[in-house]
C-alpha cells in the first residue's frame, strides 16, 4: 500500500455516515492492543472552539519540551493535519504503515458490529501513532457530542468542554439542553472539568453533571482579558491567570472568540502544571505568539484582501461575522460559501445579511457537499445578490475578479471549502 491508497480507503465514502456508540471502537482499539491505555490525555468537546484550545495547549506544551501529540478534526488541506506531535505533522510514511496496520483489525470487526467510521478509523490511527511514538500527553478534540464519540474511551487528566451551541442536532438534540447532555458524556467521575462561558441551559446542564460525578469544576469565563491591539496578523491582550496576570501576550488569530478560547487553554495549562506538566511564562508567550492555526479567520492576500475561516455552524458564523466588524475595515463584502448537506445554510447565512454581502455559492469536492445552485436559490430568497459557481478555486477567482479597492473577499461555511481556497495560495501537498 501507499499513501495515495492509504488515504483513498481512508476516505472511503461509504463509511462516512456517523454511527455513533462505544462498542464499536472498543472492540476495534482492543484488537490493536489497547492503544487508548499507553498515553496520558487531555479531553475537550464543545461545539465552537475546541480544536483551537486544543491547539493553544499542545504549543504551550510543546514550547516547554514535552512531545505533545495533537488530534483534531476536521481538516483543512490534508488528512495529516489530524494527527501531528508537536509542530509536526504525521509523515506520508507513517500514516501508511498505520492503516497497513489497522486494516486486519478492522477487517476482524467488520463481520459483528459493522465496519469502522470514518471517524473512528481516525481515532485509532491516531491513538495507535501516539502509542507507538510515547508522547508525553495527547489533547484531543472529541468529534460530534461526546457521550457516544469515539474518543470518549480515554480516561484523560483532564477534560474540558467549550462553548455548546447548535450542530449537528439530527444526532445530539433539537435543544441546548439536550445536546448538552451529549457533550456532558465525556465528564468523568473525579476528574477535572474545564468549562467555557455558555448558555445558561447549557450550564444548567453540564454543572448538574459534573456534580453528580463529583468532578472539580474551573470556569475559564472568571478570566479577564484584555484587548490591546490588533492588526491582520494578530492580536495583542493581557489576560489574567491563577499564577499572576499575563500581560502583552500576542495571538495570530483573530477574534474575541480566539481571545475566549486562550482563557479556556490557559485554565487546563494551570491544571496540568498540578498534575506535574511544568511550564513557564515564557513558554507561554512563546507558544502562542509562534502558533501555526491555518483556516481560521486567516488572511491569505492583501490585494484584494481575501481571508478564509470554516465557521460551518451559526454559532461559529456569529463570532466571525462580529470579527469582521471589529477587525476589518471594507466597503463590500464578497462572500464566497459552501456547506456541507447536514449543515444549517441560513443560519449561517443569516449573520452576513446585515452586511449586504454579494455571495458566490461554491461547493467541496466531497460527496457530502450541498450543491452551489440550491445555496443560490436560498441566497435570492434572502434578497442577496448572488451567483453560484461549483468549483471553489474558480468561485475564487471570480471574487477577486469582482472585488475592487477596499473590498473584502471572505471564503467560509466549511472547512472544506476554506482548505481549497488556501490551496491556491499555499499548497500543502
Amino acid at each position: 500500500m501507499n499513501y495515495r491508497e492509504a488515504l483513498e480507503f481512508l476516505e472511503s465514502p461509504s463509511r462516512f455516515s456517523p454511527k455513533l456508540g462505544l462498542e464499536r471502537i472498543r472492540a476495534f482499539l482492543k484488537a490493536l492492543g489497547s492503544p487508548e491505555n499507553c498515553f496520558p490525555s487531555v479531553l475537550i468537546a464543545g461545539t465552537s472552539g475546541k480544536g483551537s484550545s486544543c491547539k493553544m495547549i499542545q504549543s504551550v506544551l510543546t514550547k516547554a519540551g514535552y512531545r505533545v501529540g495533537l488530534f483534531t478534526k476536521p481538516h483543512l488541506q490534508s488528512y495529516r493535519e489530524r494527527v501531528a506531535i508537536g509542530d509536526e505533522l504525521i509523515s506520508p510514511q507513517d500514516l501508511t504503515r498505520l492503516v497497513e496496520k489497522v486494516v486486519p483489525a478492522a477487517q476482524l470487526e467488520k463481520t459483528s458490529l459493522g465496519f469502522p467510521t470514518y471517524f473512528e478509523m481516525g481515532v485509532a490511527l491516531a491513538f495507535q501513532y501516539f502509542a507507538w511514538k510515547k508522547v508525553d500527553l495527547a489533547v484531543v478534540e472529541v468529534g460530534m457530542g461526546g457521550r457516544l464519540d469515539a474518543t470518549n474511551v480515554l480516561t484523560p487528566e483532564i477534560t474540558g468542554i467549550t462553548e455548546v451551541g447548535f450542530d449537528h442536532m439530527e444526532y445530539l438534540g433539537e435543544t441546548l439542553a439536550q445536546i448538552a447532555k451529549e457533550k456532558a458524556g465525556i465528564i468523568k467521575p473525579g476528574i477535572p472539568l474545564v468549562l467555557s462561558s455558555q448558555f445558561p441551559e447549557a450550564m444548567q446542564v453540564l454543572e448538574k453533571r459534573a456534580w453528580e460525578l463529583k468532578a472539580p469544576l474551573y470556569f475559564s469565563g472568571s478570566k479577564e482579558i484584555s484587548l490591546l491591539s490588533w492588526n491582520l496578523k494578530g492580536q495583542t491582550f493581557n489576560l489574567s491567570g491563577k499564577y499572576g496576570p499575563y500581560e502583552g501576550l500576542f495571538l495570530p488569530l483573530l477574534g474575541e472568540h480566539q481571545l475566549r478560547n486562550a482563557a479556556f487553554a490557559l485554565t487546563v495549562l494551570e491544571l496540568l502544571l498540578k498534575a506535574g506538566y511544568t511550564w513557564s511564562e515564557s513558554h507561554l508567550r512563546e507558544g502562542w505568539a509562534h502558533l501555526e492555526w491555518p483556516g481560521r479567520l486567516e488572511v491569505l492576500s492583501s490585494f484584494p484582501v481575501v481571508a478564509i475561516d470554516g465557521a460551518h455552524n451559526p454559532n461559529k458564523a456569529e463570532a466571525l461575522a462580529q470579527a469582521l466588524k471589529k477587525y476589518f475595515r471594507f466597503r463590500k463584502l464578497i462572500l464566497v460559501l459552501g456547506v456541507s448537506k447536514d449543515k444549517d445554510f441560513s443560519g449561517i447565512l443569516n449573520n452576513f445579511i446585515p452586511m449586504g454581502p454579494l455571495v458566490i455559492t461554491t461547493q467541496a469536492r466531497s460527496e457530502r457537499a450541498r450543491p452551489a445552485s440550491e445555496l443560490k436559490e436560498i441566497c435570492e430568497k434572502a434578497g442577496l445578490a448572488s451567483e453560484a459557481i461549483p468549483e471553489v478555486k474558480v468561485a475564487l477567482f471570480r471574487a477577486r475578479e469582482i472585488a475592487q479597492n477596499q473590498d473584502l473577499v471572505l471564503v467560509t461555511g466549511s472547512i472544506y471549502v476554506a482548505g481549497e481556497a488556501r490551496d491556491l495560495y499555499f499548497p500543502l501537498e
